[in-house]
């Protein structure tokens, strides 16, 4: 398929999209499971504009919104049990696959129409409308574009929403997926007149006591492997007991393990009842995604994830050998 014929698809897409929700009164709005910054803001963002369209909404994410977003206007509407009663649509944000959103299958058999909307390049084509744009920075990012084409006159609260999605996602804009149209939505979204400079402030300058002196238990982990290429972050359930400490708090942690000079990829450990959860990062060309695809998960080139069943050191040992792998290519 070429890359003209995947642009008109994905046109047509968003014109389908433009049609249900026109057609359309009551949605189901969901994010990934231990949601993050993009899927947070892309839900109330869309949500809000739905409401102002006249349409009936209902969020869910089956995970907390973690402390450091709820400062995110209307994030009380986001509800973690899952509701009654049928739905026109559901829009899954940022989610690759339905089971991404935890548990929705109860509730997407009594939606007629399902809506996948993804950054994400290893996403599924699982709804009745696919909008999967890989090469943009965010889902946030996907769903201005939405907004734009609806002719839609963003307030000042889905801007600061959609901000929030677009600059964690890529990191401040660090990340290669920021390209010359994400700092043009992004300054767009600054023209409403939200106060950036306090978003920036809550989500990287104000970090919970717990988070620090996790962030300290996870570089006293650190071990660099395989010649220097590779960091190795663990964090043991013990570790998150011993400092009150939740998932949440490991929240960019992994970011660290890049920082050392020489290091191009980094890997994060985090233990959990009856799993672990893995984290990778790496830099330029390094395609991490493929280790996570290995174990059921996905994600970015540069920024990937998996879950894995069982014990932390067998966890360890599998994703170690097939990282040990790429990184000596």
């Amino acid at each position: 398929m070429t890359k003209q014929m995947r642009t008109l698809d994905l046109e047509t897409e968003f014109k389908r999209l433009e049609e249900l929700i026109e057609n359309s009164e009551s949605f189901f709005l969901a994010g990934h499971l231990n949601p993050d910054g993009d899927t947070i803001g892309s839900m109330l963002a869309m949500a809000s504009v739905l409401k102002r369209l006249g349409k009936k909404t209902r969020l869910f994410s089956q995970d907390p919104v973690p402390e450091n977003l709820r400062f995110l206007p209307n994030v009380k509407t986001i509800h973690s049990r899952l509701p009654a009663g049928k739905f026109d649509a559901a829009i899954l944000l940022e989610c690759s696959t339905p089971e991404r959103g935890g548990s929705l299958d109860p509730v997407l058999r009594r939606c007629a129409k399902v809506v996948n909307i993804d950054h994400h390049k290893t996403s599924e084509f699982y709804g009745d409308i696919n909008i999967v744009e890989p090469h943009s920075s965010s889902t946030a990012e996907i769903v201005y574009r939405l907004f734009y084409n609806m002719n839609v006159n963003i307030s000042r609260r889905e801007a600061s929403c959609l901000y929030t999605g677009i600059v964690t996602d890529t990191g401040r804009f660090h990340f290669p997926a920021t390209s010359p149209r994400t700092l043009e939505v992004a300054s767009r979204l600054l023209e409403t007149g939200f106060k950036f400079s306090r978003v920036n402030d809550l989500l990287y300058a104000t970090r919970a006591g717990e988070a620090l002196k996790l962030l300290g238990r996870a570089l006293q982990s650190m071990e660099i492997k395989v010649g220097g290429k590779l960091a190795v972050i663990t964090l043991k359930a013990l570790d998150f007991k011993e400092l009150g400490a939740r998932s949440e708090h490991s929240e960019n942690v992994i970011n660290f393990g890049l920082m050392p000079p020489g290091v191009k990829a980094a890997v994060m450990f985090r233990e959990e009842e009856g799993r672990v959860s893995v984290t990778f990062r790496s830099r330029g060309y390094l395609d991490v995604s493929l280790v996570a695809k290995v174990f059921g998960g996905g994600g970015h080139r540069n920024a990937s994830g998996c879950r894995i069943k069982g014990a932390l050191p067998a966890a360890q040992e599998k994703v170690l050998s097939v990282l040990k792998r790429l990184l000596a290519v």
